[in-house]
């Protein structure tokens, strides 16, 4: 029997197969609809998508894939070095910027200013309830730091982990063990977001982590692990937070936070330009790595610019990074760049924050750390901003204004500075925290901007216009010759994240394809021609630009 991968497929809805009812297509604004289905697979998924579209006239088709496990084979999180004790976790990472004595820090007014923006909220006469989809592995109901049992919709959570379906209703943590599994990754990030009131003596802390006040927390299982986090699993994920939970007032989703991430992805795009059209707010993380590999920019959908990027900043306000080449492969730092996509992003604190391990039910450590970390802070300062002026969000005339409002309340009271750590990094901000550093507090003294001034963003897409300004190659049906020019931009833009050589060519992806000399091109031909994930087609239009570079 041959080996099965499974495809994202785009349907034309002109195709006679097309069936309205199809309860398993995801709709999409003014893009064709996709659907998720089975496909044999003799060689690489990416010349079975080929193959697949030339066989049914579908207008694209991508890999159902592990998008992020590219990222994690340099190094591991801290929940998987070892068995550890419960003080260990009362200590910081001493390799990292934090306070003499161990506390919780990150919410005071020298840093996040997210205590006083939670009280500030929880006094206001005119505060509304708002509800934040929390994307990751699920939630441990035993934890300490677990939510208050009115705050969580569990009448809303879902798993839509492939494997998992007889559980779609329950997005309980598994806590599967084995390497780089990392389990418990969701109860940690929504201890952050809204961990419930927490005594730690040794901290002198007694007070909620989290959100805990006119917030509804939407639990989504989307994957057994940062680590085994499939493309198609997002994009069902925001198709239950925008074509069902949306419809119903009582249920509507006004923020979306995910810790996760991975590569380019098409499907990602289109659902990611539905949400912002109808004015939900999308913060994911920014990434991480080790060393500076494989990459030290950022992964999607953290990219896209309809989405915030939360990347990190630490204690001291240093960037989340080891300067040049003093990181290793033990060390973990935050994802940045390139230049071009920071416009969207703005820091969080991290690492040495709260996180609650799963080892411990009675423990929520000081050891946070990952863009993980930041990205549930800057989650809950959307949703205070939210909460706050509700009725002023709900009166522009369409949706995408809800988002660009808070962004601009956001960045513009984000703090424009940087501690260059004597001289180890640039003094540019923009740099490593794009907007600035996130002020919770000062954002909500911003009140709502009146729709003539806010500019809708361009709609996200992954492909990397290449393949026609450097070959200008023709031929085909124009609808065809589009499908697999689009197809082999997105392999090429997923290949380009996850490969060290690629992104030396490019310079962390500051030099654009079309920037590069003949001899660079020759040279990034190659390193994809001898990558082993390379599909035989991209291979082929590689060898083509070879030749091209030879006799120009």
């Amino acid at each position: 029997m041959p080996d099965q991968t499974k495809l994202i497929v785009s349907l034309k809805t002109t195709d006679r197969d097309f069936d309205s009812a199809d309860k398993d297509l995801i709709y999409l604004k003014d893009v064709d609809p996709v659907k998720i289905i089975p496909a044999s697979n003799g060689q690489s998924p990416w010349d079975t998508a080929h193959d697949v579209v030339e066989e049914n006239g579908y207008s694209f088709a991508e890999p159902d894939i592990d998008s992020s496990e590219a990222f994690y084979k340099y190094g591991q999180e801290m929940e998987t070095k070892g068995d550890g004790s419960k003080d260990d976790y009362y200590t910081f990472i001493d390799y990292w910027p934090s306070p003499d004595a161990p506390g919780i820090w990150h919410m005071d007014d020298e840093h996040s200013q997210l205590k006083r923006a939670k009280e500030t909220v929880a006094a206001s006469a005119t505060k509304k309830v708002v509800r934040i989809a929390h994307l990751d592995t699920g939630f441990s109901r035993k934890h300490i730091s677990f939510p208050a049992k009115a705050m969580i919709r569990e009448d809303l959570q879902r798993n839509f982990v492939e494997g998992e379906e007889a559980r779609s209703h329950n997005a309980e943590d598994q806590f599967s063990d084995g390497k780089l599994q990392m389990p418990g990754h969701g109860t940690g990030t929504l201890s952050i977001l809204a961990g419930g009131k927490v005594s730690m003596l040794n901290g002198g802390f007694d007070d909620y982590i989290g959100l805990y006040d006119s917030i509804e927390i939407v639990p989504i299982r989307i994957a057994k692990s940062v680590v085994l986090f499939k493309t198609g699993t997002f994009v069902k994920a925001m198709d239950y937070i925008v074509n069902e939970l949306y419809n119903d007032e009582s249920t509507r989703v006004h923020v979306v936070t995910m810790s996760m991430g991975g590569v380019a992805s098409k499907a990602w795009a289109d659902i990611v330009n539905l949400a912002y059209e109808k004015g939900i707010f999308i913060v994911t993380a920014a990434g991480n790595n080790y060393k500076k590999l494989p990459t030290r920019t950022m992964i999607y959908p953290a990219r896209f610019n309809r989405v915030v990027a939360a990347c990190g900043v630490t204690y001291d306000k240093s960037p989340y990074a080891k300067p040049g080449g003093d990181g290793s492969f033990h060390i973990m730092e935050g994802n940045y760049g390139p230049q071009s996509l920071m416009n969207t992003a703005i820091a969080a604190f991290t690492p040495n924050v709260p996180w609650a391990t799963y080892k411990y039910d009675d423990v929520v450590g000081i050891r946070g750390d990952g863009t993980s970390s930041a990205t549930p802070q800057i989650a809950s300062a959307a949703a205070l901003y939210y909460s706050k002026y509700y009725d002023d969000l709900m009166a522009l005339p369409e949706g995408w204004m809800r988002v660009e409002a808070i962004r601009k309340a956001m960045f513009d009271s984000a703090e424009k500075t940087i501690n260059t750590a004597n001289g180890n990094f640039e003094n540019d901000y923009k740099r490593y925290y794009g907007n600035g550093i996130l002020h919770a507090a000062d954002m909500l003294d911003i009140p709502v901007a009146p729709a003539a001034s806010l500019t809708k963003q361009d709609r996200d897409k992954v492909f990397l216009p290449f393949f026609k300004v450097v070959l200008g190659i023709k031929g085909m049906e124009e609808d065809m010759a589009m499908a697999e020019d689009d197809m082999l931009e997105t392999e090429l833009a997923q290949l380009v994240l996850t490969d060290e050589t690629l992104q030396a060519i490019l310079q962390n992806e500051e030099k654009t394809l079309e920037d590069l000399t003949k001899e660079e091109k020759i040279r990034f031909a190659n390193a994809v021609i001898q990558h082993p994930k390379a599909s035989e087609r991209l291979k082929e239009r590689m060898q083509m630009m070879i030749n091209q570079q030879s006799i120009s």
